[in-house]
């Protein structure tokens, strides 16, 4: 058989109606695995790279590239009697090898004896001859199909299958040939649809090689890839055509992609006058929504006019812009009438109102909030020595930051929460660097967003994220699972981020501590156990664990690092990179072994013991002395060099101990008769001990994968 008639190309589409963007996004995700999973299943062998998934609003389609057109044979092994058992010293079989060989359908003669699990066992060894492509393909459509999962899904007709939307409609082919089947009262078979309003009606698929072009004649651009790059180039073209610049901050292009299927960019205007707005805010009323383009003059000024992407009939376009102009008039002058009605009130009338806002019903009032952030920003300023102008703007923002909750805007568009405030803030004669604190006491809202550029709005945003992650922990209502309704798990990476970004360096625990009784002071009703600081600290130094490990670090050379027990993200980080860098050096296996010994011995020594002082007196033999003159010597400068945050060099400089140790315990028996002389062993054992945990534990660093050369 040629290797073209060995493999052809197969298509399955999934016809539904329109998705959310969100579903075709999901879809898109799942379909490649799920169909890789269900062909090898059946023991169709095929490149994975082969695999290509296209979605629009109205289809999921799973294409592959040279499918073989015959399931691979199978041999089927069955273990039988131990290999001693079936045959007898002079290599007869016995009963039970005839036993087993009757109960398999095959001849003792063909018995095979293998290997398994390092002993000689008999089997019995049978080929099944693999099926045509086509007698099993229909199974491995409906794994697909039904294994496709959303979070939200929908049931019709009665029937019993679930999905984002309903479906109506299944076309399989393997090359030419119809792939046919019923699920749930659908029918597939080799008949696709184009697109409802430009080319509505069935299209037969000749091949699954022609399936593209057959729906690109019938409206359809299926590549979800290829109809991003249209809608680049089309919005590139209409903005050129009007000296602009097209911007998405929201980023819509995303979800617009997976809301047509043959997108053509029209472009609209609105009143000049309404320019007055903040630039933002016209941003927001374009994107939240209506999935608009703004329009940026060279300068990057706003102008008064905005794209859009239609997924109708191109002939159809001034009605269709004329409709989209209305609709986006309206919300601008909501959004003037809303921005006059605040400027009216005031920043300082606002701040003023916030006791009739509630935070959380056990937590009081945004006004006692506010309370605490000026507060926090005191205490995180004393933690990280921030003094003079950038403590004065952070106390300044503090007061104002959440104002803008009671305004109208925020009510009416809650993505300008911080941002609106700042303006009023401006507006209203304070400094621009106080405003801009204010901007930014929500950044990073995202994963990978942007954090905040200045001193007094990094401390903001750190104190605002240390209240919220701390107000969850008070009452309770810590995420679990994958339920955060606070963002509490995005708050923790932010204050991580930030806390790396500018090098703040303090006790984090220390900061949730005096969170905690900002609240027991504010008579709120919380969990009053003091251990909530540290389970808090516990909750951000996870995430900085995942961070890390997304980033390529073992999980067990953070979790080594956390053994040092710092109390700074800061620290935490950096010992842990210095631990990644450094076991992959000789050093670390000195490091490693004195560690070791010295932590084995230290196990035996009771509580009493830690932190015991080592009596010279009682030394008997040389190498203790040695033991300790050496620890007094490095421990210093280990302690300096951590001190200074050199974790490298402290690193480097610890496992200069090992020669010592080793003499020591080659030397010494630390669990010697002598109760005294014992535990003075021991307290020196522990006292090394100690100065190498001040770096992690080198045994979970050894565990982690070896780092490729």
């Amino acid at each position: 058989m040629t290797a073209a008639a060995s493999h052809r190309d197969f298509l399955f589409e999934i016809g539904t109606e329109e998705l959310p963007a969100a579903a075709a996004r999901s879809a898109a995700a799942q379909a490649g695995p799920l169909a890789a999973q269900a062909l090898a299943k059946h023991h169709l062998d095929m490149d994975r790279d082969s695999i290509s998934i296209w979605v629009t609003p109205r289809r999921i389609a799973v294409y592959i590239n040279k499918l073989p057109v015959m399931q691979q044979s199978q041999e089927i092994t069955d273990r039988g009697p131990i290999a001693s058992k079936a045959f007898d010293a002079d290599g007869n079989p016995t009963r039970a090898a005839e036993g087993f060989a009757r109960a398999k359908g095959v001849g003792v003669d063909e018995l095979e004896v293998r290997e398994h699990d390092g002993q000689q066992f008999v089997f019995a060894v049978s080929r099944k001859e693999g099926l045509p492509a086509t007698a099993i393909l229909h199974e491995a459509c409906r794994e697909i199909l039904l294994g496709i999962n959303f979070p939200k899904t929908m049931r019709w007709q009665g029937e019993g299958m679930r999905f984002s939307r309903p479906v109506r409609w299944l076309a399989a082919k393997f090359g030419s040939e119809t792939i046919e089947f019923e699920i749930h009262g659908i029918a597939c078979g080799g008949v696709t649809r184009g697109h409802r309003f430009l080319a509505n009606g069935p299209v037969p698929i000749e091949s699954a090689a022609e399936y593209k072009e057959s729906l690109r004649a019938a409206k359809v651009i299926v590549d979800q890839e290829e109809r991003r790059g249209a809608i680049l180039e089309g919005l590139a073209l209409e903005a050129g055509k009007r000296g602009a610049s097209f911007i998405d901050p929201a980023g819509e292009l995303e979800e617009v992609m997976y809301l047509v299927e043959f997108p053509s960019v029209q472009a609209g205007e609105f009143a000049e006058e309404h320019l007055r707005l903040p630039a933002r805010v016209l941003t927001t009323c374009m994107q939240s929504h209506q999935r608009y383009f703004p329009l940026t003059a060279e300068d990057g000024s706003m102008m008064a006019g905005f794209l859009y992407v239609m997924n109708g009939d191109p002939a159809s376009a001034p009605e269709i812009t004329s409709g989209n102009e209305r609709v986006l008039e309206g919300r601008i002058e909501d959004a003037e009438f809303s921005f006059d009605k605040d400027l009216a009130t005031g920043v300082e009338a606002m701040r003023a109102g916030l006791g009739n806002v509630v935070f959380h019903r056990r937590l009081g009032s945004l006004e006692e909030k506010a309370v605490r952030l000026e507060a926090l920003v005191k205490v995180f300023a004393d933690l990280v020595d921030l003094c003079g102008p950038d403590l004065k703007t952070a106390m300044a923002a503090a007061s104002l930051a959440k104002a803008d909750q009671v305004s109208i805007m925020v009510q009416e568009f809650a993505d300008l929460e911080g941002y609106i405030g700042s303006v009023y803030a401006r507006l209203e004669g304070y400094p621009s660097d106080v405003s801009d604190a204010i901007s930014e006491q929500y950044l990073p809202d995202s994963a990978g967003g942007n954090i905040p550029v200045t001193v007094p709005g990094a401390v903001l945003s750190i104190v605002d994220k240390a209240d919220n992650i701390m107000a969850a922990f008070a009452v309770d209502e810590v995420p679990t699972g994958s339920r955060d309704p606070y963002g509490i798990r995005r708050a923790a990476a932010g204050i991580s981020v930030i806390a790396t970004r500018f090098g703040f360096d303090f006790d984090l625990e220390a900061l949730f501590t005096e969170a905690h009784r900002l609240f027991l002071d504010q008579k709120a009703d919380v969990n009053r156990d003091a251990a909530i600081a540290a389970a808090a600290r516990d909750f951000v130094f996870d995430r900085i664990q995942n961070r890390l490990s997304d980033d390529g670090m073992p999980v067990e050379v953070a979790e080594a690092a956390r053994a040092a027990g710092l109390g700074s993200m800061l620290r935490l980080e950096m010992l842990a990179s210095a631990l990644d860098a450094f076991r992959s050096q000789p050093a670390f296996d000195d490091l490693h072994t004195a560690y070791f010994r010295c932590t084995k011995i230290a196990a035996k020594a009771g509580a009493d013991l830690q932190g015991a002082t080592v009596d010279e007196s009682l030394f008997e033999e040389e190498t203790e002395r040695g033991l300790f003159r050496t620890v007094a010597e490095i421990e210093p400068e280990v302690n300096r060099l951590t001190d200074s945050r050199d974790y490298a060099a402290a690193l480097a400089a610890a496992a200069g101990i090992r020669p010592v140790v080793d003499r020591f315990f080659d030397d010494v028996m630390v669990m010697a008769e002598d109760e005294k002389v014992r535990n003075n062993r021991l307290a020196l054992v522990l006292r090394a001990a100690a100065m190498l945990r001040r770096l992690g534990d080198p045994m979970r660093v050894a565990a982690a994968p070896k780092k490729e050369t």
